[in-house]
């Protein structure tokens, strides 16, 4: 293969197919590499199959299928089955179908996406206790959720893709016991001033809309203020106790899928020390960018929901500007052109962000949902317990940074993907603070999990 190009984009999710298309039509050599086997990211999930394309609206049917397709003609090099671990200006270090293969890009856009906001509760990892993404992802697949088609599952939680999945599982059939809503009223009161800007997006506001409608006419109970959720079972999930007015209640179930809302993915950004700025009211660190996605480090984009959680309209209209930006940066196109070309998606890019301001504070994640008991585990990588980090405050370590070095959590494979919020809203809460003034965890390169041998093999080709 070709080491050698323009423009490297990590990730084939709706930004980073939009910033590969965008800048190929600028006239750069541009390469893509995703850890999936095909195009479309979480949003556009096997797009090229009839079943992904059932999952969607019409609208998003259409916009996905045709990205796809002017991805696939656009001449772009495309390297799926690839794990990036290792990345700096011009040298990205990553395996690609198990071989270690260091690429030499001269400008990166980086498109991971977003994840959703990882939450401990007891019981979370029992067998049948998954978030909502990883449904979503199952019902994509054509896989099922439980072993008997007509058995109901239980929604618990608040954020956006809970709307969307519990639209997909009325659309397959799959029956529905209760969604348990644990959202934050008092934001929610928040975002009423914001909401007539919500009609400079008409077709957005449409779509969510037509989801809550959707979620009426399938009758799925819909319990609020919900406190202290529970997962209970011996070797899976049996059921789920939660509190609602200081009164316990219970659900028999054999699935429950929780989602807390939807934060940028910063853990490669995060190695690379880029600045970040800390959101008070979603509660997330998010990496500071210009509007066409430039870094505070030279050569290096960001594009996305990676920066900050706008949806994945947004992230086609931010991957374009990124592609175009990068052309510019290399000479390719003139500053005139590149202004010209991104006039259009920046207009709109910035409408959507007035419309949408007030979703900031409707799924604003409620503090309460990480007051968890003691023996909650945190960390599945070092069985570090909510209890193991209260101690360790209690202690005198007040940054999380210190309480990983005494607890281990953060330490595991995954370097605090899975418990790095967790960690810093428990430490939080033991001081009385804000997450913001505990800190975020350090990430050190590699950022994903490599076998020695891929990394002495890949040092070995500087």
């Amino acid at each position: 293969m070709d080491v050698q190009t323009d423009l490297l984009v990590v990730g084939a999710g709706p930004a980073g197919l939009a910033a590969a298309c965008a800048a190929r039509s600028c006239g750069l050599e541009v390469t893509v590499v995703d850890e999936q086997a095909a195009p479309g990211g979480q949003l556009f999930r096997n797009i090229e199959t009839p079943l992904g394309q059932s999952m969607l609206e019409p609208k998003e049917r259409e916009q996905g299928m045709n990205l796809a397709a002017d991805f696939r003609k656009s001449g772009v090099k495309y390297y799926p089955g690839t794990t990036v671990w290792g990345l700096e200006p011009r040298k990205v270090s990553c395996n690609i179908n198990g071989k270690p293969v260091i690429l030499k890009p001269s400008t990166t856009v980086i498109a991971p996406g977003a994840m959703e906001r990882p939450v401990p509760f007891p019981g979370w990892t029992l067998p049948g206790v998954l978030g909502a993404g990883a449904g979503d992802i199952i019902l994509r697949s054509g896989g099922t959720l439980t072993e008997n088609p007509d058995d109901p599952v239980v929604l618990a939680g608040n954020g956006p893709l809970l709307l969307l999945l519990a639209c997909h599982l009325i659309h397959s059939g799959v029956k529905v016991a209760a969604w348990l809503d644990t959202g934050y009223w008092s934001r929610r009161l928040m975002a009423a001033p914001l909401m007539p800007a919500s009609l400079l997006d008409s077709p957005y506001l449409g779509k969510g809309l037509g989801m809550a409608l959707q979620i009426v006419k399938g009758k799925i109970p819909i319990v609020s203020g919900v406190k202290n959720i529970r997962a209970v079972g011996k070797d899976r999930l049996e059921k789920v106790v939660y509190e609602v007015l200081g009164k316990q209640k219970e659900l028999y179930t054999g699935t429950l899928m929780r989602h807390e809302g939807v934060i940028p993915r910063t853990h490669i950004l995060n190695s690379m020390k880029v600045e970040h700025a800390w959101d008070s009211v979603q509660r997330y660190w998010y990496p500071v960018v210009s509007e066409c996605g430039a870094t505070s480090i030279d050569g290096i984009y960001l594009a996305g929901d990676a920066g900050y959680v706008h949806g994945g309209d947004a992230s086609i209209l931010k991957g374009r500007l990124s592609g175009i930006d990068a052309a510019r940066s290399l000479g390719v196109i003139s500053d005139s052109e590149a202004r010209f070309r991104s006039a259009e998606p920046l207009a709109v890019l910035r409408r959507m962000r007035i419309a949408r301001g007030f979703l900031r504070y409707v799924f604003a994640p409620n503090p309460g949902i990480f007051d968890v008991s003691d023996d909650t585990m945190v960390c599945r990588c070092e069985c570090v317990t909510a209890g193991d980090i209260r101690r360790a405050v209690r202690e005198g370590h007040t940054d999380v940074n210190e309480v990983k070095l005494y607890t281990r959590c953060g330490m595991g494979q995954c370097q605090g993907r899975m418990c790095g919020p967790a960690l810093a809203e428990i430490t939080a809460a033991e001081v009385s603070r804000s997450p913001k003034k505990v800190g975020t965890l350090k990430i050190q390169q590699p950022f994903r999990p490599v076998a020695l041998r891929s990394y002495c093999d890949v040092n070995s080709l500087k």
